[in-house]
């Protein structure tokens, strides 16, 4: 969903105008044929806006939407306008399948560390994943890097003393996979040079990562960091907005990973 779309979204919640929640009520099941759970979810929001009698019945109904981000969002809406109501009811289906089983003998006692390296044109960053802390999201990670996923993305956020965003197909801070991950907070602090799944809620990790450019204590346990940054660091102070990410490999101790 574009930021227009979403801005006319946030402003009929805003001024809530005679026929507004009927529009959002249409544009919810109008973006259930979208892949981007965002534009389902700026619709739910602006819809919550209008109150419990106009909004209930559309944020129960996203409780049972395909993405669990959006199942996640309408449960934390439906929480702040009918309490009780909300607590009688649960989020169905559970999440999906993770990106790799529980049980994978790599998951639960890998050998090494693999790296990643990030190749743009001032250098290299490589970074270490950790992937003892958080398993699931290296996995996602590596497998989208071996698809090709970042290869050719702008990066679309830099702010300076703070952080370089990438991971973005669309460009605009609203892309992604087309999936989501859980939250993997564990108790590594955001130095300078950790990497982090960027979020806009719990449970909404996909491909955007940032890298911090200094110490970050207000992010510690509530984005998961899945990484740090062991060499490369001049390289990351050089990124500005629009620089690209030429390719990215993956070094799993023994031997590069190839393109899947």
């Amino acid at each position: 969903m574009c930021s227009l779309a979403f801005s006319r979204a946030s402003e009929l919640g805003r001024l809530k105008p005679e026929g507004g929640a009927d529009l959002l009520r249409q544009a919810y099941k109008t973006a259930l044929a979208d892949g981007a759970y965002t534009a389902r979810t700026a619709a739910l929001e602006a819809l919550a806006a209008y109150g419990a009698g106009e909004a209930t019945t559309t944020l129960v109904q996203a409780l049972e939407d395909k993405d669990w981000a959006v199942r996640v969002r309408a449960e934390e809406l439906l929480g702040k306008l009918e309490p009780a109501a909300a607590a009688t009811r649960t989020i169905t289906p559970a999440p999906g399948a993770p990106i790799a089983p529980y049980d994978d003998p790599a998951l639960i006692g890998p050998v090494n560390s693999p790296h990643v390296f990030i190749e743009t044109a001032y250098g290299t960053i490589e970074f270490e994943l950790a992937v003892l802390d958080a398993p699931q999201t290296s996995r996602n990670f590596v497998e989208l890097a071996r698809k090709g996923y970042f290869n050719g993305l702008e990066v679309h956020r830099v702010e300076a003393n703070f952080v370089v965003q990438d991971g973005d197909p669309r460009g605009d801070g609203e892309g992604g996979p087309g999936h989501t991950i859980r939250d993997e907070l564990n108790e590594r602090p955001y130095l300078r040079g950790t990497v982090g799944m960027a979020l806009e809620w719990r449970d909404t990790g996909g491909s955007q990562f940032f890298i911090t450019h200094s110490p970050q204590p207000h992010l510690d346990a509530r984005y998961t960091a899945f990484g740090h940054v062991v060499n490369g660091m001049d390289v990351v102070d050089r990124i500005k907005p629009g620089d690209v990410i030429q390719r990215i490999r993956i070094w799993d101790g023994t031997a590069w990973l190839e393109p899947r």
